[in-house]
């Protein structure tokens, strides 16, 4: 019995730390009304009254300057949308770290319509990996998200490993 014990807790202790190893090590606070979305496959991902927010590694952006991974992310967009249009770029911070804010609008077809979508997109190197926050929504709602997505990018930490 004591070796199926120690056996159990052997294989409870190396599961705890692999799942340890996938999280990402960011930390972020939301505003009311975000939920996440349960059986995602990143860490943070979360809807609100039909927009979304997302953080995710760009692996195919790591080991870039920030210049250089904005501007391959930029001609990565204008190959997904035709109608791709740059509304607004800023350099901002996140948790005391550079970053590359576009904001763009695109088309999107769903269900044989199609949908005007704003999309902005922060870019931000942390120790050498591409973090991208994401926030979207059809143009007609996106300025209602404009506070969330400021006191997000506020709240925001890169948790050292």
């Amino acid at each position: 019995m004591k070796r199926i014990t120690l056996v159990l807790l052997c294989l409870l202790a190396t599961a705890a730390i692999f799942a340890q190893s996938e999280k990402s090590n960011i930390s972020v606070s939301l505003p009311e009304g975000w939920a996440k979305v349960e059986g995602s496959v990143l860490e943070h991902q979360y809807l609100k009254n039909g927009a979304s927010f997302m953080i995710k590694e760009e692996t195919a952006l790591n080991g870039k300057t920030l210049n250089e991974a904005v501007k391959t992310a930029k001609q990565n967009i204008s190959n997904y949308f035709n109608d791709y249009k740059i509304l607004k770029e800023e350099i901002i911070t996140v948790d005391n770290k550079e970053g590359r804010s576009i904001t763009f609008s695109y088309s999107a077809k769903a269900g044989g319509m199609v949908l005007k979508m704003t999309m902005q997109t922060v870019y931000v190197m942390v120790k050498g990996k591409c973090q991208t926050l994401s926030f979207g929504a059809t143009e007609t709602e996106f300025s209602n998200l404009v506070a969330d997505i400021q006191k997000i990018i506020k709240s925001i930490k890169f948790i050292a490993k």
